[in-house]
């Protein structure tokens, strides 16, 4: 079925179900609240469809007209407030000059929303119009709280409706899952959207306060949308300035990929300097993620281990160790020095990329630290070193022995664990060996080539940690976004 028969479909039955319960309203019709209680409210609510704002992803737009529709159905009922919304959002559809097939969708799935949503409010008990609003002060918590209660399921109900009969129209115009529309467009506003309905009440209540007045006085009514429009322009001006930062995010992203890149480039530059030692830093990694699970560590710890395992050596690439790297006799006791200085070369580079600092930081500078104390840059020991460290200081002497080198051959896997355990303890964190030693992964790694080779990756973005009042900055402007309400593809 082609996209466009799909979408013709999907809207033909939400008309259906529109004409059903706009029927059922019918038969439970009240009174004709009369003339000006329905025009005020058509009039209201298509301004405000007027100032509708697009959706953060981009899949529909959104309007406070919900509040006026809200209103209309607890005052007058589901009938004669679905002639409110569905004349207000006529007249919205009609200014916006929407295709035919949209503008129809967007009429239905109103009338579907607000019609449920004042039947389930009336199946609660809610009263037409609320009696809490008439005689507040007359009454108890006890006969207010049923009727509140009532009001906001029917708000619920309205949100959820309206939101699934959107996401599933964009879905498929956009050949995407209900569940990742309805989450980007909704799932995080909805709480927000039901504490702004609450508003609908206000409305409500200034329409019953003004009701009852004469000639020009009734329009005080209409002073309530003067704050409501004014707000709803500022969480416009609030939603450009979310998308700002979205596009700031997007940039600081792709700084973040090149910077990346170029560590991977460092990586391969080092191994590239000798033949012994290629692929060490990848298959290290490797080895590091097989015991990081195998220790049933969480998936952005393990993460963040491979990542400092893949970056462990990167310092090297400074043009003092080249001449020790390519060296093949035994470096002498100040050659040697100079090498133990790449685990913090190795740190101060993995240091500029601002979400690897924390544990990725940590691991490659410690991953020359010994169980004992006796390890390098700092001597720390035991449970002092990062536990990335520890796993990196195992598979990074797994590797170097599982290797060819000029001097040997690559050791079997029975001689890596026989040192593993002699050294358990005094080099490395006897739990760490433990667990290597008993590994099928980490011995299916050393004995055969091809399967380690298949295992190494490249270093994975980790969660931002650099820009913490951004993404809270996201939440609030958020928040402040729940105003857009009701939905529209």
């Amino acid at each position: 079925m082609s996209r466009q028969i799909s979408i013709r479909t999907y809207v033909t039955a939400v008309v259906v179900v529109a004409i059903a319960l706009a029927t059922i309203a019918w038969l439970v019709r009240g009174p004709f609240p009369g003339g000006w209680g329905i025009g005020v409210l058509i009039v209201a609510g298509f301004l405000l469809e007027l100032s509708a704002s697009n959706l953060r992803g981009g899949d529909g737009s959104g309007s406070l007209a919900f509040l006026v529709n809200l209103s209309a159905g607890i005052l007058f009922g589901p009938f004669w407030g679905g002639v409110v919304a569905v004349s207000s959002n006529t007249l919205g559809q009609l200014h916006g000059r929407r295709p035919a097939i949209k503008a129809t969708f967007n009429i239905a799935q109103t009338t579907v929303a607000l019609v449920t949503s004042v039947l389930v409010y009336r199946i609660l008990g809610g009263g037409l119009p609320p009696n809490f609003l008439q005689n507040f002060g007359t009454l108890t918590a006890r006969q207010i709280v049923p009727e509140a209660l009532a009001f906001l399921t029917a708000a619920l109900t309205f949100f959820l409706v309206n939101s699934v009969l959107v996401s599933g129209a964009v879905a498929i115009t956009r050949r995407r899952s209900v569940w990742q529309v309805w989450q980007t467009n909704t799932l995080w506003v909805l709480g927000y959207d039901i504490g702004a309905s609450t508003l609908a009440l206000l409305v409500a209540w200034l329409y019953l306060r003004f009701d009852g007045t004469d000639g020009i006085s009734r329009l005080g009514f209409l002073a309530v949308f003067a704050p409501i429009i004014g707000a709803k322009h500022i969480y416009t001006k609030l939603n450009t300035l979310q998308k700002l930062y979205d596009e700031l995010d997007g940039a600081y992203d792709k700084l973040e990929l090149n910077l990346r890149e170029q560590l991977e480039m460092m990586v391969k530059s080092i191994e590239a300097r000798d033949p012994y030692t290629s692929g060490h830093s990848r298959r290290v990694a490797a080895l590091s993620k097989a015991i990081a699970t195998d220790l049933g560590l969480e998936a952005q710890l393990v993460d963040e281990i491979e990542n400092a395992a893949l970056l462990h050596d990167v310092g090297k690439i400074h043009a003092e160790f080249a001449p020790l790297l390519s060296k093949e006799g035994r470096l002498t006791e100040e050659e040697w020095e100079i090498m133990k200085t790449h685990s913090t070369k190795s740190a101060e580079l993995v240091a500029l990329f601002s979400r690897f600092q924390g544990n990725v930081l940590e691991s490659v500078r410690g991953h020359h630290e010994r169980w004992d104390g006796k390890g390098y840059p700092h001597g720390i020991a035991r449970e002092e070193i990062p536990l990335g460290a520890r796993i990196i200081m195992v598979s990074d002497t797994i590797d170097a022995m599982s290797t060819d080198r000029p001097y040997r051959k690559a050791l079997s896997f029975e001689k890596v664990t026989a040192e593993l355990i002699k050294y358990r303890g005094i080099q490395f964190d006897p739990a760490l060996v433990d667990a290597t030693v008993n590994s099928v992964t980490v011995r299916r790694m050393v004995s055969d080539p091809t399967f380690l080779a298949e295992q190494t990756t490249t270093i994975k973005p980790s969660a931002r940690k650099s820009r913490p009042a951004l993404r809270s900055q996201s939440s609030f402007w958020e928040g402040l976004r729940s105003a857009v309400g009701s939905q529209e593809p």
